[in-house]
């Protein structure tokens, strides 16, 4: 499924600022280009997300003897016109930079949230509110959230309809992130166990998991390999796994097999990895049933693909 190019498609991206305040630059980073101007790179955001960017070059810029800022990053929701700052200052900054962080949620109405990690500082909401396919979905500025903001709603009506198919008990959201998916597939009398390695996305996905009245959900912050060598996981468990771009290591994959789950969805941002990962479930008794795949990252080599695997008798 394609991107439409035009509309923009990414919910962040990142600038630096170079020079001195009398006599500065700020470049975004174009897909095609490299690095290039701002206003020339921010054509890949949403048409407000393009303002919120100008507005806040122009409130830093403003502010550049008193509190220097090496660059910026812009996190935008999905469904909803709100953005969190994050600003890259050197840590020798001792001045701290809270009148600057006050000054641009002042001054941006779509600014909810600004942190300064160098600070360990966070102001405002940390917190992103997405509404996507009828639901709110939270996620700290320090979690994954997926990028694009056009197809993600697409890919999670993808994995919805496959989920569909098939009958299960409990589901094992492994690499679960904020528990994006999981989320949408909860039924009444399923339960869910989310594993992750993020510290603030397991933060989200419990606040997720109770802000939606979702009773029986339990979301762990351990690695997926410590979780699935000390859990038992049944044959009605449908696993939802969703690696980073470096996918699989052949041992979990093994491991998880063992347990002989009916039912496996396998999400990748990496074809390549991905068609390794495969392969090696195809080894240990599964069939692919079903495939689909996403332009999530146009211009690189890199796309989003979903195979729905099924244990042979």
């Amino acid at each position: 499924m394609p991107t439409v190019l035009e509309q923009g498609f990414r919910n962040r991206a990142k600038f630096k600022i170079f020079g001195n305040p009398r006599k500065f630059e700020v470049k975004g980073t174009d897909p095609l280009s490299g690095e290039i101007p701002a206003s020339e790179a921010i054509w890949i955001l949403p048409g407000w997300g393009r303002k919120l960017v100008s507005d806040t070059i122009g409130v830093i810029s403003q502010n550049l003897s008193g509190y220097w800022v090496d660059g910026f990053e812009v996190q935008l929701t999905h469904g909803n016109k709100h953005a969190h700052l994050i600003l890259f200052v050197k840590r020798s900054k001792r001045r701290s930079y809270a009148e600057l962080a006050d000054l641009l949620l002042a001054k941006i109405p779509s600014l909810k949230g600004v942190s300064i990690p160098s600070q360990k500082s966070d102001f405002g909401e940390p917190y992103l509110l997405h509404a996507i396919r009828g639901k709110n979905i939270f996620s700290h500025h320090d979690a994954f959230f997926q990028s694009n903001i056009q197809l993600t709603p697409r890919l999670l009506e993808d994995v919805q309809k496959k989920s569909q198919k098939i009958s299960f008990r409990r589901i094992i959201d492994l690499f679960c992130g904020v528990g994006l998916f999981s989320l949408f597939l909860t039924k009444n009398d399923t339960e869910i166990i989310g594993v992750d390695n993020s510290k603030k996305a397991i933060e989200s996905a419990r606040r997720n998991a109770d802000y939606q009245g979702i009773g029986r959900a339990s979301f762990i912050c351990s690695s997926v390999e410590t979780y699935t060598h000390r859990a038992r996981l049944f044959p009605d468990d449908f696993v939802l796994i969703d690696p980073p771009r470096s996918g699989c290591a052949s041992s979990l994959i093994e491991t998880i097999a063992s347990h002989r789950p009916h039912s496996v969805c396998s999400i990748s941002c990496c074809l390549k990895t991905h068609i390794r990962d495969l392969k090696d479930w195809i080894k240990r008794g599964y069939s692919i049933q079903s495939f689909s795949a996403f332009d999530m990252f146009p211009f690189t080599e890199f796309l989003e693909t979903v195979a729905l695997l099924a244990k042979k008798p």
